[in-house]
């Protein structure tokens, strides 16, 4: 049965659904049993999804192993409950915890990490009549993971996440009209580094960066970014703005969590971990962690949309409370795909977003 989602008035008048789907890749040993960070998206009416992790023997152990894949599943997206996966191919390797961007008839797949190390590798994986080709573009000028992405214009970012194993301020693009050239180099975001931030644009020339996370390093303690910030391509600088809150004002933190525009200037938020639970485990690690119920880690559960430089509550869901979720848009909606219920434990569950076009309104 559809879920409505709530906050809507305002809007468009529009209704948006959130409809649990059937059906998750099996392709690979383990993979069935869902996926965080996986890279995802929505291309000529496909949905993509590849690589992931999980912990698939003795979870909540303290010596689980963590498991990587490299399958690239397709599945045609539709108006119905179900998702019928084909294994269509595979990435260079293992995989995960990169940037997934839909371009030009293909997902353009950077950066990552897996059981040997951050990657520098990016490709883009291209569907001709649902069979998959793997083309590889320029690497990354270092190996990076757990960074953000985005598609502003004709130019592809990453931002923040792990350089070279080190937190970063670093944001690097690419030119998709001239993708010879490779990767430069633009001015560094202002502030502490952002591990697991989300990204989208945000109008014409603009980047913009929330939520993510610094490591304790040098005898600081981690911190958490609670605000966001803006680059301005024309400029070449950055602005800091606010970063998200619910509709009683109160700061949401959403590292973890997962970004999509919905419009030029409208950013869907959604997801990540809880401020007070995820800072206190950086900074304070208990040796029973592991051990809590889900509900313990109150996993953020609000959907937010971003627009015009205001913040606004459009649902509040446990469905959406995963921290590592993938999101793929297509004509009948976004597919919200896996991610974690709490540390270790992923789940397989797929819900559509139906009628997103309400939430490219304006206020």
């Amino acid at each position: 049965m559809a879920m409505t989602l709530i906050g809507l008035s305002g809007l468009s008048g529009q209704t948006c659904h959130l409809q649990p789907v059937i059906g998750f890749p099996n392709g690979e040993a383990g993979i069935e049993l869902g996926v965080s960070a996986c890279y995802a998206g929505g291309v000529d009416g496909w949905v993509v999804m590849a690589g992931g992790c999980n912990f698939p023997e003795n979870t909540l152990d303290p010596d689980s192993k963590k498991r990587f894949y490299k399958g690239i599943y397709v599945a045609k997206a539709s108006g119905t409950d179900r998702l019928d996966w084909t294994k269509a191919g595979v990435l260079p390797q293992e995989m995960a915890y990169g940037v997934a961007v839909a371009c030009d008839g293909g997902l353009v797949v950077a950066g990552g990490i897996n059981a040997k190390g951050s990657l520098k590798d990016v490709c883009r994986i291209e569907l001709m009549e649902g069979k998959v080709h793997v083309r590889k573009l320029p690497s990354l000028p270092c190996a990076m993971d757990n960074m953000a992405g985005a598609l502003v214009g004709r130019k592809l970012y990453v931002a923040g996440g792990f350089t070279n194993g080190k937190a970063s301020c670093r944001v690097f693009r690419l030119d998709m009209d001239n993708v010879v050239r490779g990767w430069e180099e633009v001015t560094p975001f202002p502030g502490i580094a952002r591990v697991q931030p989300v990204a989208g644009s945000m109008g014409k020339g603009r980047l913009c960066l929330f939520g993510g996370f610094a490591p304790a390093a040098d005898g600081r303690p981690a911190e958490l970014a609670m605000d966001g910030c803006v680059y301005d391509e024309g400029s070449g600088e950055w602005t800091v703005v606010d970063g998200p809150a619910d509709n009683w004002n109160e700061p949401l933190f959403v590292g973890g969590g997962i970004a999509a525009n919905v419009g030029e200037d409208s950013l869907l938020v959604m997801g990540g971990v809880n401020k007070e639970v995820f800072l206190d485990a950086l900074n304070h690690p208990q040796p029973d962690y592991l051990s809590h119920p889900v509900a313990w880690y109150r996993f953020n559960p609000y959907t937010l949309l971003y627009n015009g430089g205001h913040w606004k509550t459009v649902a509040k869901s446990q469905s959406t409370a995963r921290a590592g979720v993938a999101l793929a848009q297509t004509s009948h909606g976004i597919y919200v795909i896996g991610g974690e219920l709490k540390p270790r434990v992923r789940t397989s569950k797929i819900y559509r977003l139906r009628n997103q076009q309400a939430l490219g309104s304006k206020f």
